[in-house]
């Protein structure tokens, strides 16, 4: 008989494999992911078995209100047709399901993976949206290259590789104008110290990815080896453009909608408020290049000192021995001369300076090359010289003991480790 393409809706095979939702052992030798040969026994449902799938909808319909009562119903509707049409379309794919709320604020689990054949939640979690796409919340999407914007819409899960991030999982966006660029523009599945949940209740946010959606680091190696290789996955947003034009929310009557897609939510491309930050000039050419070091400070210190949030515009995209580091402006750099000049040579409890220096360094790691941070000793400060006639935004000129003098002035230019 001839084998027919179908949607095939199946469980892990063994009852260890349905776990709660913080994630499945891959080591566990009886716990074997299923693919979907493994499953053509199981059930198949064939694009003209319309009965068999309203009653399989139905159940998912069940199962997302019990195992996932946050999510909107609006959201439920759109999972559902995404379903229904990703069967009409013949779209072959494994029986595990990955939902974004990215209506949702990155301060919360707006992360969802299912089993839709055990009717099992998988992993509820944190993930992030691009740095252009909005700072606590998301509201402004993007499917152009180089905008570090998130996308919305249905995608598959793809192969599973090593590259700067550690463990990444590749994305095949499969909406033409909303996300097919995802592949091309390197947007991934990868996994983000500034995801974990232990950074988001510390500063009240997730830190932003320049598009892709990253996913907590203890999580990373359970989520991507559950969902990787032909699962569908799907960013939602409350977009009436992706609404109106989506091929998998209108499959009864795709053909009667307009067929070019333009993806922004906002009309422009939100302009970026980037803070000013301190830099020693060495070039003498008022502009800051990457061999010339930022002033930054721990986070924990800059908590401590300026009895005020940490800035995660400011916070470097690289931590440094396990530690979070902060870029310092003119005012706080101004407040520490004035009024705590002893901290110019303070040392923390693991003994390194409150006050440090910092540069990127390329280095090569598993065949990519990915920016480390790093400490530039330049010994004890013996003076800072205010050098500049403007009060509002003075140079500085610090004089060590031991090494030369650098000149600190100030810059709003983007600079591609900074910020989160």
């Amino acid at each position: 008989m001839k084998k027919e393409k179908k949607l095939w809706i199946f469980a892990l095979t063994i009852a260890c494999c349905s776990l709660p939702s913080y994630g499945m052992p891959l080591d566990n030798p009886y716990c074997k992911r299923p693919t979907i040969d493994d499953s053509a026994s199981l059930l198949g449902i064939t694009p003209s078995d319309s009965q068999k799938l309203t009653y399989f909808l139905h159940g998912i319909k069940t199962m997302l209100h019990h195992e996932a009562p946050t999510m909107n119903q609006a959201m439920v509707d759109k999972i559902l047709t995404t379903l229904k049409c990703a069967n009409q379309y013949d779209v072959e794919h494994t029986p595990v399901l990955t939902v974004i709320d990215y209506s949702r604020p990155s301060s919360e689990k707006r992360l969802w993976i299912f089993d839709l054949k055990g009717k099992k939640l998988l992993f509820h979690t944190y993930v992030s949206h691009g740095i252009k796409s909005g700072i606590l919340s998301s509201n402004y999407f993007s499917n152009q290259y180089n905008s570090k914007a998130s996308s919305i819409g249905v995608y598959k899960t793809d192969k599973a590789y090593y590259g700067r991030h550690g463990l990444s999982m590749r994305l095949d966006g499969l909406e033409k104008g909303f996300n097919d660029n995802a592949s091309n523009r390197a947007v991934v599945m990868h996994g983000g110290w500034y995801v974990d949940e232990k950074f988001v209740k510390k500063y009240g946010r997730a830190g932003r990815s320049w598009g892709c959606p990253a996913v907590p680091s203890e999580l990373t190696k359970q989520i991507i080896n559950t969902i990787k290789d032909n699962s569908l996955f799907v960013a939602y947003y409350p977009n009436e453009n992706w609404f109106l034009k989506s091929k998998y929310l209108h499959c009864d009557n795709y053909s009667h909608l307009p067929q070019v897609a333009q993806l922004e939510t906002n009309a422009t491309e939100p302009l970026e408020n980037r803070d000013e930050i301190l830099f020693a000039e060495k070039n003498n050419n008022n502009k800051r290049e990457e061999n010339e070091p930022i002033v930054v400070m721990a986070a924990d210190s800059y908590q401590r000192i300026f009895n005020t949030k940490v800035p995660l515009k400011r916070m470097l995209r690289r931590q440094i021995n396990h530690t979070e580091y902060v870029a310092l402006n003119n005012k706080e750099f101004k407040n520490i001369v004035a009024d705590n000049p002893e901290l110019l040579n303070s040392a923390t409890k693991d003994g390194s300076n409150e006050l440090c220096f910092v540069i990127p360094v390329i280095k090569k790691v598993r065949g990519y090359y990915a920016t480390e941070m790093q400490i530039i000793p330049l010994g004890k400060i013996k003076e800072v010289v205010t050098s500049s006639t403007q009060k509002n935004q003075p140079n500085y000129t610090i004089h060590f003991q031991t090494n030369a003098s650098i000149h600190l002035k100030t810059t709003n230019q983007f600079i591609r480790w900074l910020g989160l």
